[in-house]
């Protein structure tokens, strides 16, 4: 049933997403190709840039608005009630949405990343390139980084998609229970969520100094403005980033089952 689940998401959530990955691919043609004419049409190329961009911003950010709103309105909206009127259990609904999520979210940074290659390829950028130099390169890349570092980025990235989505749903999940001041809710839930990734921040750069590996930051300097510090212990952070993302999915799994508050 998870697989049908899945494919039924799927279908929902391509209905907008599908469109906007599609514009941003025939931008990038159009831009590659205007690129490559630069001298004939030297004004178009700046406005075809900037639509190119937007669009890349737009599967950036739309996908992820999408899948969002699609999870709000399908389990808290009116279509709850129909999802729930199913023979599935809460984890398969919610299983479903998650997994179909982690595979856009992979599906858009790959046709991202296509586009910008086909608007150097098509602009003549690449011509001066052989596919024995991008071997070259490939196997550069994959030589800097041994197989646990590319094992640690992986589940890393998986890890932290899986966090900010799980967040957004235990947000608007409980946030459904209260009936007035719901943008002070989000604001405060917000803020707890920032101030635990300090407290987390601070015990692991005391861990990682502890055992004299120092502190790698993410999102500001070694102090009172950075966000998250990893210690300098890969495995430990990756513990505690799926730490976090199962308890808020047993959060939203629990007010999805117990304190279903439908719109």
């Amino acid at each position: 049933m998870l697989v049908k689940l899945m494919k039924h998401e799927f279908h929902a959530t391509g209905r907008v997403s599908l469109p906007l990955c599609g514009v941003m691919l025939a931008l990038s043609v159009v831009a590659g190709m205007a690129l490559r004419f630069y001298e004939a049409i030297p004004r178009a190329v700046g406005w075809i840039g900037t639509l190119y961009g937007g669009s890349v911003f737009a599967v950036a950010v739309g996908v992820f608005a999408v899948l969002m709103q699609h999870f709000k309105r399908n389990l808290l909206g009116d279509e709850g009630y129909l999802m729930r009127a199913l023979p599935v259990s809460i984890h398969e609904l919610l299983l479903s949405k998650l997994f179909v999520a982690l595979i856009w979210y992979v599906a858009a940074a790959a046709l991202i990343v296509l586009s910008v290659f086909l608007v150097g390829a098509l602009s003549g950028e690449f011509r001066d390139v052989s596919f024995g130099d991008l071997w070259d390169a490939l196997r550069q890349l994959f030589s800097y980084r041994d197989a646990r570092d590319w094992v640690v980025l992986l589940l890393g990235v998986v890890g932290a998609l899986a966090l900010v989505t799980l967040l957004f749903y235990a947000d608007f999940t409980l946030s459904q229970s209260f009936r007035k001041h719901r943008l002070l809710y989000h604001v405060m839930a917000a803020v707890i969520f920032i101030l635990l990734l300090r407290l987390t921040g601070s015990l692991n750069a005391l861990i990682g100094r502890m055992a004299e590996r120092g502190a790698d930051v993410i999102g500001g300097a070694d102090g009172p403005t950075a966000i998250y510090v990893t210690g300098g212990m890969p495995w430990l952070g990756l513990a505690e980033l799926y730490v976090s993302a199962a308890a808020l999915y047993v959060l939203t799994w629990a007010a999805l089952k117990y304190r279903p508050n439908l719109e």
